[in-house]
Parts: structure tokens; C-alpha cells; sequence
């Protein structure tokens, strides 16, 4: 069965923290994707270990490559990889064949993976996150990322203890791919770091001109790759942007990912491609600037197990639009505005509803700002503590 948290409170922890009165618990866990840019698993990974680190009857060992991670003044202890691991092919053999015997060194109550995969040679209580199940849909993924991750997903998902899955949407996908599962599923969602917040003007006027945007905007953010569905939403936005007379551009704020085709021939063929900006990867303290900014936060993914950046969003006080199918509209909730991903028509109709309708967009921007305040790492830290103590027993 999967158990997930009590229905007024939809993939956001409690709001008290839980006292841990019995002796600590010694976590292993695998840092493996903190290098470079953040963005999806990588901010999952960051952002539980800041809260593991401070919460109260843990003790925190985390496996990391040579990169620089950010880490350093958190009290945990960081075991580093004996040799260097500079592509994914490193990384997955020192992964493999390496970090079961430092585990085994470690002797830790349960080790944790937050990416999908757990060592075969492994041999204590393990936990491993799921976050949602794209990597089976090869129109989505390159050939070589479905077939690594469907063949070592489907081990992980017999070895580990208990299989966290980040929305009930992806646990419920990932048991019908794997019913045997079921019962070792539990769902425990995701928080919003504190740093996103309704922003300073002048902290917004300085985003702007770093990335010369002299007029109002729509935004979105995220890697440039065919799930988040980019093609539909500049034919959208053009088509709302008409229609209405808007002043607006369309930001596009990420790095470029892979068969980027349709969306380069998306924009070419726009018949507002000057007003449409690729502006590449948004480091993380400008982040919160670039969502303030915005009049309104387009994500109309088509494959998401949870979908972090609508939730961002919200939290600086930007109304958003997003997905009716997938995780998030139970993620969003009734705070977003949702329109199904493959509907042009209705995407465009909702884009310039929100930017003209003041009453609506107001609506939705104070709707979001209360929302987004449910979601904590602490609490969603305790959570883990809880599912990391049921694995040890």
C-alpha cells in the first residue's frame, strides 16, 4: 500500500518537528549528482542533505565525487571518491564498484540513494528515491540514459528496503510497472528552499539588465528538452501575445539539453521571435529575481514526477500556469491556473487570461504564496527520517 501524508496536506510535511528521543541514526547517502548546475535531482539531493545535516538524531555520511559540491560547512562527513570520475561512465563504475565497500566501512543503519539507482554489491538497509518514470518513455530520453536507468531502476527496485517516490502520481506509475513494490512505496514529497521569495525591486531591476529585458514577461524555466514541451508554448504564447496586443516577451531560462529541433524550428518559424529569449542557465541566487519579475510563470510540462519551479515560482509571488496531467496539477493544486500540455489552443486562451485579467492574476499570485508555504525541507526531512528509521528495522 502506499502510504501518503494526510490529504489536507498534500506532499508537504508537518509543520512541528518530530523529537528523536532514541539513539541517532547513521545515514549513508549518495551525492553523486552535486556537480555543476542545479536543477532537478541535483536541488533534491542539495537541499535534503542541508536538512538531514541539521536535524536532530542523525548522523550524515555522504559518497561524492572530487567536484566542487558545496557542501563544506555543513557537519557531515564527505567520503570522496579515490580517483578522479569526470564523465558518467566514471561515476557509474565508482559508483558500482567502490561505494559498497566504503558503505560497508561506514556501517550505517540504511543507506539512501536520491537518484533512481542503488549499488548491486550493497548489503545493508537501503532507501531509494524514485522521481518519476520518464526515463521509460525513449521519445524523452537519449537511448543510452533509458537503457541504464530501466535496467538498474528495475535492480534497485528488488534490493532496496523502501522506495520513496516523490508524488503519488510517480509512486502509482512506478507500482504498475513494478507490482511486487507496492508495498515498500512511500511518498514523501519535496520542499522549497528559503531563498525563493517575493523579491527587492532592485534585486529584479538587476536581473533584467544582466539579461537586457526591457519589457514585461512571460517565463519559464527549466532544461530545454521535449518533455517540457517548449514548441507548444512559443506557438502559445505568440498566438496569446497577438491577439491581446501584449507588450510581452517570452523568457526561457535554462541550459539546452538534447533533440532541442522543434524548438529552435519553433522559434524560427515564430512570427514573434523577437520578443522570444533564450537566456541559458540562471544561476541559483538569481533565481528567485528572475521568478519575481515575471507577470506570469508558463510550465506546461508534458512528463514531470513532481515539477519543483511552479512551486518556486509561486513562492516568489509569480501567478503560474502549468500542467493538467502528470504530477502537476496534484502538486500545483487549485493554485495554479492548468490547461492540458497538448492543448495550443487553451494554453494560448489561458496565457492572456492571466496577463489581462488583473482580478485573476491576483487570485492566483496570493493563491500561490500561501500554497508554496506548505513545502519545508525540515519537515520533508523528518519524513525521511521516519521512512530511513522503517528501513533500519
Amino acid at each position: 500500500m502506499i502510504i501518503a501524508l494526510p490529504t489536507d496536506r498534500p506532499f508537504a510535511a508537518d509543520e512541528s518537528r518530530i523529537e528523536h528521543d532514541i539513539a541517532p541514526l547513521r545515514v549513508a547517502m549518495m551525492g553523486r549528482s552535486l556537480r555543476g548546475q542545479f536543477s532537478g535531482v541535483v536541488r533534491y539531493t542539495d537541499e535534503l542533505i542541508r536538512a538531514l545535516a541539521t536535524a536532530d538524531g542523525v548522523r550524515l555520511d555522504v559518497f561524492l565525487t572530487r567536484a566542487d559540491d558545496g557542501l563544506d560547512a555543513l557537519p557531515i562527513t564527505r567520503r570522496r571518491a579515490p580517483f578522479p570520475t569526470p564523465n558518467e561512465y566514471t561515476r557509474a563504475l565508482w559508483e558500482q564498484c567502490v561505494v559498497p565497500f566504503g558503505v560497508r566501512r561506514t556501517e550505517p543503519d540504511v543507506y539512501h540513494s536520491p537518484n533512481y539507482i542503488l549499488p548491486v554489491a550493497l548489503r545493508c538497509p537501503s532507501v531509494v528515491t524514485v522521481h518519476d518514470m520518464a526515463f521509460l518513455d525513449r521519445s524523452v530520453h537519449r537511448l543510452r540514459s533509458h537503457l541504464y536507468l530501466s535496467v538498474l531502476t528495475a535492480i534497485a527496485m528488488r534490493k532496496a528496503t523502501r522506495v520513496v517516490c516523490v508524488s503519488s502520481y510517480t509512486g502509482e506509475r512506478l507500482a504498475a510497472r513494478f507490482p511486487s513494490v507496492r508495498p515498500k512505496i512511500r511518498i514523501v514529497g519535496e520542499g522549497i528552499s528559503s531563498r525563493f521569495m517575493p523579491q527587492e525591486r532592485s534585486a529584479v531591476e538587476a536581473f533584467r539588465a544582466r539579461c537586457k529585458i526591457s519589457t514585461p514577461y512571460v517565463l519559464f524555466v527549466g532544461t530545454v528538452e521535449p518533455r517540457k514541451n517548449l514548441a507548444r508554448l512559443i506557438r502559445s504564447f505568440e498566438v496569446a501575445v497577438r491577439r491581446e496586443g501584449l507588450p510581452h516577451h517570452l523568457v526561457i531560462a535554462g541550459a539546452s539539453g538534447w533533440k532541442t529541433g522543434p524548438v529552435r524550428a519553433a522559434y524560427e518559424q515564430s512570427a514573434v521571435r523577437d520578443r522570444i529569449q533564450f537566456i541559458g542557465y540562471v544561476d541559483d541566487a538569481e533565481l528567485p529575481a528572475a521568478y519575481a519579475g515575471a507577470d506570469v510563470f508558463a510550465y506546461p510540462s508534458l512528463h514531470e514526477g513532481y515539477g519543483l519551479p511552479p512551486l518556486e515560482a509561486m513562492a516568489c509571488g509569480t501567478p503560474v500556469i502549468t500542467s493538467s496531467t502528470t504530477a502537476l496539477a496534484e502538486i500545483a493544486g487549485p493554485a495554479a491556473a492548468t490547461v492540458h500540455p497538448e492543448d495550443e489552443k487553451a494554453l494560448a486562451d489561458t496565457i492572456a487570461s492571466v496577463l489581462t485579467h488583473r482580478g485573476r492574476h491576483e487570485r492566483l499570485a496570493n493563491a500561490g504564496l500561501a500554497h508554496a508555504a506548505r513545502f519545508r525541507w525540515d519537515a520533508v526531512a523528518d519524513e525521511m527520517i521516519q521512512v530511513y528509521r522503517e528501513a533500519a528495522r
